[in-house]
């Protein structure tokens, strides 16, 4: 299991990860990347576009971390957007 980071920066997204293909491809991006800019814009849908970099670094499960449940439907959506904006 590799754990994958996104951390939004301003106009940035910094996803951090360490995996094997990471190392392999001399440090270029690999699926986890593309997975979790897709889970970010998928979750936080209504932010403006982002760049994508990347860090190569371990990422350890930290016990305050709460996990991020996306919606399937746009009524969901929505309620998740009254839910945050409150």
């Amino acid at each position: 299991m590799y754990l994958v980071r996104a951390e939004p920066m301003g106009d940035i997204l910094l996803i951090s990860h360490e995996c094997p293909a990471c190392n392999f491809n001399n440090k270029r991006s690999c699926r986890h990347v593309a997975i979790a800019s897709e889970i970010y814009k998928r979750w936080q849908w209504w932010e403006p576009a982002k760049e994508i970099k990347t860090v190569t670094k371990r990422i350890v499960l930290q016990p305050d971390w709460e996990p991020v449940t996306l919606s399937v439907t746009m009524e969901e959506a929505l309620r998740a957007v009254s839910v945050h904006a409150s």
